[in-house]
């Protein structure tokens, strides 16, 4: 049963998947570390190199894992501690248990069984919560991960969209289906407004490079209507307020994630109508009665769920900083808070840019 493991470890190797390949006798390369931090590469239990990441967050070690065990390969497991100020790779041979772990740290395993031999090559990159592996029996190619260091020193990383927690907040152009519609009805002599501008605000938490939830507050401006007609005149204005919750998907490409969305939504609305009717009067058998007009205001509030779909792209300028824009359909429907007659079905279609910040290391 050896050799069919040893052949799925490295396809997934190969295939740059999100899981770990081990070195025996060249070199290990981690990517993205606190500058300044400690790096360690353990073998079973003993320590047998460290270095110190460079002011860009990589650090190179040269090792020769057969002077360790005597052996030219074997099968390991592959764990990343990611504590305070020290990120440790640890290489765990089959049958074996890995060292504990420190207090302060946490421990990710990467899945499956890999070869190890005199020519491999091991780049981990430990930026955000999930690290991630590449293996190559050999010297890494660039397009891996963009400049790869040398051993003497580091050089510049295309670097991933991270994981973890992002808040984000920004503008938006938003505009709805029938509201204003809906607002002037028959009335001929009507005008609607519907403002396109709308602000934005929420947090996203990437599980991993490709998959997130999100929730988000969008607030649209009012949009209003004014109309009239014989002996009367009327003004209405629909005040919305919508809380998002949706599911991400993306697909990285370097600094640069392409995303999709689906999810629900909830909105709150006001829809005020101030309807004035002017004095009349009516003449009959030659006596004129005046009617007497007036001022009247109705009010509907509303709530419920609808759904939300949409997708967009970010672009990760820095580590921890990014521009984004996309664009996005969702349904508006609710019924009257108060019980009564009357409720909402809208369609808003957006497109929102602005900015998102990555919280942690």
């Amino acid at each position: 049963m050896m050799e069919p493991w040893r052949s799925l470890a490295l396809a997934a190797a190969f295939n740059v998947a999100v899981s770990v390949g081990v070195g025996t006798a060249q070199t290990v390369i981690v990517r993205n570390a606190p500058p300044g931090s400690t790096i360690e590469l353990v073998l079973n239990a003993t320590t047998i190199g460290t270095a110190t990441a460079a002011p860009g967050g990589d650090a190179t070690l040269a090792v020769n894992l057969s002077a360790h065990g005597g052996k030219t390969e074997t099968d390991a497991y592959i764990y990343v501690d990611v504590c305070a100020s020290l990120r440790r790779v640890l290489l765990v041979e089959r049958g074996l248990q890995p060292p504990a772990q420190g207090e302060a740290c946490s421990r990710k395993e990467m899945a499956g069984v890999f070869l190890v031999r005199q020519v491999t090559t091991l780049v981990v990159d430990v930026a955000g919560p999930s690290p991630m592996v590449w293996l190559r029996q050999g010297p890494v190619p660039k397009e891996w991960l963009g400049q790869v260091p040398e051993r003497s020193g580091t050089a510049s990383a295309r670097r991933p969209s991270p994981t973890g927690l992002v808040l984000f907040g920004g503008g938006s152009l938003m505009t709805f289906r029938d509201a204003n519609v809906l607002a002037c009805g028959n009335v001929a002599n009507c005008a609607g407004k519907d403002s396109p501008l709308a602000y934005t605000a929420g947090a996203a938490y990437w599980f991993t490079r490709f998959l997130a939830a999100e929730a988000s507050y969008m607030k649209p401006a009012d949009v209003t209507a004014n109309g009239s007609g014989n002996n009367y005149r009327f003004n209405s204005f629909l005040d919305t307020r919508v809380l998002t919750v949706a599911g991400k998907v993306g697909v990285p490409i370097g600094r640069v994630r392409l995303f999709g969305q689906t999810g629900a939504n909830y909105h709150r609305a006001t829809i005020s109508t101030t309807q004035t009717i002017d004095d009349s009067t009516v003449t009959t058998t030659d006596v004129t009665t005046t009617i007497k007009g007036g001022t009247q205001t109705f009010e509907l509030m509303t709530a419920g769920w609808g759904w939300l779909f949409g997708g967009g792209v970010e672009a990760w300028v820095k580590p921890s900083f990014a521009i984004y824009a996309e664009a996005g359909r969702a349904r508006l429907k609710g019924h009257a808070l108060d019980g009564g007659e009357g409720g909402i079905d809208d369609r808003v279609t957006f497109i929102l840019a602005g900015a998102r910040v990555r919280i942690g290391r």
